[in-house]
């Protein structure tokens, strides 16, 4: 077995640069054999950081960074989801396929980060900014749609977008880049004078601004009829004044891209090519300059000096072994995954895919997870536990893309078998009794080919099924991925364990990417866990990262305030400090506490709620690790910044000393500044509702009278009570707990037997679903 480990580029060029930047490498092109469409390219000093398109997949618009320029890491994510609607969810049946985000700009302005990228499916254009592109999260603007924009700044700091199909047009950002001013101008482009023609398969698109030496550069695309994709340079004294053109490149289809420069004055193009079942990828082009026109050549370059060789699989994809708390940055879901579904932790050392939900067939299936294939041949495996399987799962290895193929198991009336498929169409079936198998896709982009095998002790490898084309569609508009997927057809609930994932450029190779940062700390803030009884603060929820430690729909912290991840958080006086807002339904937070005596606790929240609540609403949820949770509700304050107490009916059941809480949001949106955690006492009861209720006691049992809609023999009534405490209810619990607060007898009949209790004094504790009421007896 061939093992590359890879550490990040930059220990390896920071070292050894100034050395083999004498000598130099001969890298070849394309410079990286992956799926790396509408790249955008910007220096930082003596870092490069590029962003490229990755359609309907979440996270979306990765962030890659090198050194050298020869090896490119995924550094960060403009955004965890793009889109909440169900096409990019891929609910309803519906989807996002071939659109989600498209050709993003990348800029730096003022120590400031941006990427504007557009969107086929909400319709927008999405500004993302940050102050730290590495590690930062990004604050997001939503504008009117433009087609693949190229964000500008000008030198006197004034703001553009220059986009366009067919035609190019400008428009300016106001001063806050939260909004256009006025309308959009044409520029004018004199395309056809440049390619000499008036016929196009793509008359033009893909623009690039650039001002260089006091001129204006844009760059684009255009594929004339009878012609390859073509790179085209306009040039201009003036933003908004007349342009002249040449074609700056015109063989083998190498096109799309801006310009940039080198700490040493070299200048380089970075553009793509279509290229097939693997994708559109990234071509390296020298760049020299003659009579202020950029030049790259009659021939796009096959080979380019840079300091140091490619690493292989051009750090597009690692093999992961799931030991770690988060996914490597090289995996992404396909369209936005559901986080409640999926799991590192579940079985440490396992990825965990739940079904929660039927599917008609892999397109459809939720959960999927993705990695990038890379050319010219591929590897990748998965070791796969079946035993929580259920009738009508199944769950494998996908080659990814509109003519998918997948090879996995199937469950149905309890047999499992293994299958390989072509879209909808099965090709074989092998039965199978074991629980772990391993199975293989090998991707042959020389050929465009896929092949598919299945093993039952990782050794011996058995080809199954048909090898598939790898056509490139413009349906899911993107290269061919490895999926490792479970769905379910007839029932949900069931979930596939894969212990591992393995890629290298062939069966005998596994590729480790080194790992670029180091997971954030799982535990309590500061260090410190909340000690309860006492105060947990909303807003200090676990270290750990998103979907580790909380799980936020959005990324950024729109609040802006406190922290710099993903929750968010606002300043406010009202709330003595910080409180979490802006709560969307399914986000939830986790807290380590430190409880002080085993025991039920009741819980005060304060919180604010702006619109009218109907009664018994459900905001929120509280668990504990056992999973047992009570409800939180909250009454309108009748404004964001207006904070009120609401003490809760339920009791939660916490151990003694250091454990983890769950805030889980149930209804958008509340906003929560803290919970007060007290120790239950049986004696603390409602005198009020108390004295309504008369407890009779005989010989071997006690009844229970004055219960709204309760007979005394335990059957529900709808008529009133006359000790009368609200409406008639069902179903009851009732509690007998001793003066040590445990409970000891739980019944829902109004006549509770006594035998097996001993003399003392008790708390009689009646729960409905409109109320809960103590009241203490005696029992001789």
């Amino acid at each position: 077995m061939k093992k590359t480990l890879l550490s990040i580029v930059a220990s390896v060029a920071t070292f050894f640069g100034a050395t083999l930047q004498s000598f130099g490498v001969s890298v070849s092109n394309p410079l990286i054999y992956s799926d790396v469409p509408d790249p955008s390219v910007i220096r930082d000093g003596n870092k490069y950081y590029m962003v490229s398109t990755t359609m309907h997949c979440a996270p979306g618009v990765p962030i890659m960074m090198s050194e050298d320029l020869s090896n490119w890491r995924t550094v960060n994510y403009a955004y965890q989801t793009l889109d909440n609607g169900d096409n990019q969810s891929l609910n309803g049946g519906k989807h996002a396929y071939g659109k989600g985000s498209w050709a993003s700009s990348l800029r730096k302005h003022k120590n400031k980060y941006y990427i504007l990228t557009p969107s086929y499916t909400t319709g927008k254009t999405h500004l993302f900014s940050t102050d730290d592109i590495e590690n930062g999260t990004w604050d997001e603007v939503r504008l009117p749609f433009y087609h693949d924009p190229s964000l500008f700044f000008d030198d006197d700091d004034r703001a553009y977008i220059i986009f366009g199909s067919g035609e190019f047009n400008i428009i300016e950002l106001n001063s806050d880049l939260k909004s256009v001013k006025g309308g959009a101008s044409k520029l004018n482009i004199p395309i056809d004078q440049t390619t000499g023609t008036n016929g196009y398969i793509v008359k033009c698109e893909g623009a690039h601004m650039e001002k260089i030496d006091g001129r204006y550069y844009l760059f684009a695309i255009s594929w004339p009829n009878g012609k390859c994709r073509t790179e085209l340079v306009f040039r201009s004294s003036s933003l908004k004044g007349n342009y002249e053109g040449k074609i700056a490149l015109q063989e083998n289809g190498v096109a799309q891209g801006g310009i940039f420069d080198t700490p040493d004055g070299k200048w380089y193009a970075m553009l793509f090519r279509d290229s097939g079942g693997v994708g559109r990828i990234p071509w390296l082009i020298p760049v020299s300059w003659e009579n202020g026109w950029p030049n790259m050549g009659r021939q796009a370059a096959r080979s380019v000096d840079l300091p140091n060789p490619v690493e292989p699989a051009y750090s597009m994809a690692t093999s992961d072994d799931f030991e770690s708390t988060t996914l490597p940055l090289e995996w992404q879901w396909n369209h936005n995954p559901d986080n409640s579904k999926w799991s590192l932790s579940a079985r440490p050392g396992y990825l965990r895919i739940t079904t929660g939900r039927t599917d008609k067939s892999l397109y459809w299936a939720k959960n999927t997870l993705t990695q990038k294939t890379f050319g010219p041949k591929c590897s990748g495996r998965v070791a796969l536990d079946v035993k929580g399987m259920k009738d009508g799962d199944i769950a494998g290895l996908a080659a990814l893309q509109d003519s998918f193929g997948f090879v996995g198991v199937e469950k149905q009336w309890g047999k499992l078998n293994i299958v390989q498929q072509k879209t909808v169409t099965r090709n074989a079936s092998v039965p199978f009794d074991g629980e772990t198998v391993y199975l293989r896709i090998d991707f042959d982009f020389t050929k465009d080919r896929a092949y598919f095998y299945y093993s039952t002790d990782n050794q011996k490898w058995n080809a199954i099924g048909k090898d598939i084309p790898l056509p490139y569609t413009l349906g899911m508009f993107a290269g061919y991925k490895f999926g490792l997927f479970n769905y379910a057809t007839s029932q949900a609930g069931g979930y596939a364990d894969f212990d591992w994932f393995k890629v290298g450029e062939d069966v005998y190779d596994e590729i480790y990417l080194g790992q670029i940062k180091e997971p954030e700390v799982v535990g309590p803030y500061n260090e410190v866990a909340a000690s309860i009884p006492g105060v947990v603060e909303a807003e200090n929820y676990n270290t750990g990262g998103n979907n580790i430690s909380y799980y936020d729909i959005d990324r950024s912290n729109r609040g802006g305030e406190y922290r710099k991840d993903g929750v968010d958080i606002y300043a406010s006086d009202e709330a003595n400090g910080f409180a979490i807002g802006y709560c969307e339904a399914d986000e939830w937070m986790n807290y380590t506490v430190n409880v002080a005596e085993e025991g039920e606790y009741t819980v005060s929240v304060r919180a604010s709620e702006e619109g009218e609540v109907e009664a018994g609403t459900v905001h929120a949820s509280l668990s504990n690790e056992a999973g047992d949770a009570i409800d939180i509700e909250v009454g309108t304050t009748g404004a964001w910044d207006v904070y009120g107490e609401f003490k809760q009916k339920g009791k939660i059941k916490l151990p003694a000393g250091e454990s983890t809480i769950r805030l889980t949001i149930k209804k958008s949106w509340v906003n929560i500044d803290r919970l007060t955690f007290t120790k239950w006492d049986p004696s603390d009861v409602d005198d009020t509702e108390a004295d309504k209720i008369l407890i009779i006691k005989t010989d071997y049992a006690i009844k229970i009278i004055g219960i709204d809609g309760v007979e005394t023999h335990g059957r529900a009534s709808q008529q009133q009570s006359p000790y009368g405490i609200g409406h008639a209810v069902q179903p009851l619990r009732i509690e007998i707990i001793n003066a040590e607060g445990k409970t000891i007898r739980v019944s829902n009949k109004t006549e509770i037997p006594t035998s097996g209790i001993v003399s003392g004094i008790y708390t009689i504790r009646i729960i409905t679903d409109s109320n809960v009421i103590c009241k203490k007896f005696t029992l001789k």
